[in-house]
């Protein structure tokens, strides 16, 4: 590995020993070595093969058992199913233990309410409202009372004089229409 440079003031040295210095060290194993380990591992891993598939009575106890179990029979190692981390997170987990909890309990989580019960709070609803509305009347005083109707009566006038300039829109409107279109039949 050693090679001498040449035009080096230093022979003895090698271009990597140059460049970087004494900071390679040499490779601790031999080619020859490592294909020597790849061809052992290579055939402990059929001989095993050859032996799980060979004794039945040992296939049915390596079923329950993790990876031993997942084998085929050529000796095959079948694909495992992958792991969904949506399902795996936490979050859910928790989540579905209180869904589930709650559903024992019998506890609505999303207020979910028939029909009936629905129109049951409406009208319940509705009633305390008169209520209320009953007791502030009953609280009042006569100058109030007078005061209410008057006003009350001032909001009538003033919706029923609303409604009658927009009839009166409508009907000139209507007549201006009306009148082009006679003119133009006129013209004809």
């Amino acid at each position: 590995m050693r090679q001498k440079v040449h035009g080096s003031r230093h022979p003895r040295f090698t271009t990597a020993q140059v460049v970087y210095g004494a900071m390679i060290p040499e490779p601790d194993y031999s080619d020859d070595e490592r294909e020597a380990t790849v061809t052992k591992q290579a055939a402990l891993i059929s001989r095993n093969n050859q032996v799980n598939a060979s004794s039945p009575a040992k296939k049915e106890k390596d079923v329950g058992e993790g990876n031993k179990g997942r084998m085929d029979e050529n000796g095959l190692i079948m694909p495992k199913k992958l792991v969904n981390p949506c399902l795996e997170s936490t979050e859910k987990k928790s989540l579905h233990r209180e869904l589930l909890y709650n559903q024992k309990r019998g506890v609505s989580v999303l207020n979910q309410k028939t029909e009936l019960q629905k129109a049951m709070e409406k009208h319940n609803d509705k009633k305390v409202l008169k209520e209320i509305q009953k007791e502030k009347e009953a609280a009042l005083t006569p100058f109030q009372k007078a005061l209410d109707e008057r006003a009350q009566r001032i909001e009538q006038l003033e919706k029923a004089e609303t409604k009658d300039v927009e009839n009166e829109k409508d009907k000139c409107e209507f007549q201006k229409i009306h009148a082009k279109v006679r003119a133009k039949m006129e013209v004809q």
